[in-house]
């Protein structure tokens, strides 16, 4: 790894300036996954993926792992083992449903050519509902709000429905989600609820283990 960003800036021929590559780790580490289909993070995916080596070591100091997905062309950080931080529960059983909805269409071979699983707004909240023991929060700007958190690390985002359908909008799950929740990170919510994530049929959730 170079001792600063200069040393690949200064490489003959490098494109970019000293600030492109400190932008570029800072918006890998702070939206965790970026795809070269998207405007905003295309440059960065570019230059992370031309200066592997230099990336991966960054972010291992951090105890962080890069990955790449060639097929869909995105790249995206996770912990590398140690303690794991804690995020909202309302979030994580939104996110645990969006797992199990992309495992589902997956398996069926129903994903977008860039690798999406496309879901309405009904499907996601029968999911979670046999999932979770719970109702979802079925006002559209409590999903809307939960989907641009998702949005901004690369995992799910809100699209347009269909023609002719009455729902709002649809919910594109991003494949990058495969990779943030990954089974290390679902051994964290016990052996039981990992083997319901990973089934091919929405089941639902012990008592426990959604106990708030």
């Amino acid at each position: 790894m170079p001792r600063d960003w200069k040393a690949l800036a200064d490489v003959p021929g490098s494109l970019y300036v000293e600030s492109d590559f400190k932008n570029a780790m800072y918006q890998l580490v702070v939206q965790q996954c970026l795809y070269l289909r998207q405007r905003d993070h295309a440059v960065a995916y570019r230059l992370i993926s031309a200066n592997r080596e230099a990336y991966e070591e960054a972010v291992a100091l951090m105890g962080l792992r890069l990955g790449f997905n060639e097929r869909y062309e995105f790249c995206c950080v996770t912990q590398d083992g140690g303690a794991q931080a804690p995020i909202d529960l309302q979030e994580t059983l939104f996110l645990l449903t969006l797992r199990q909805l992309y495992h589902v269409r997956a398996t069926g071979g129903d994903l977008t050519a860039d690798g999406d699983a496309v879901v309405g707004i009904a499907e996601f909240e029968e999911s979670y509902k046999a999932l979770c023991l719970r109702d979802f929060d079925a006002r559209a700007d409590s999903l809307r709000a939960l989907l641009k958190a998702a949005s901004r690390h690369g995992l799910a985002r809100a699209v347009d429905a269909p023609e002719g359908d009455p729902q709002p909008f649809a919910i594109a799950i991003l494949p990058g989600i495969v990779e943030v929740l990954s089974e290390y990170a679902l051994n964290r919510f016990g052996a039981d609820l990992k083997a319901r994530l990973i089934s091919t049929e929405p089941t639902a959730l012990p008592p426990e283990a959604v106990a708030s």
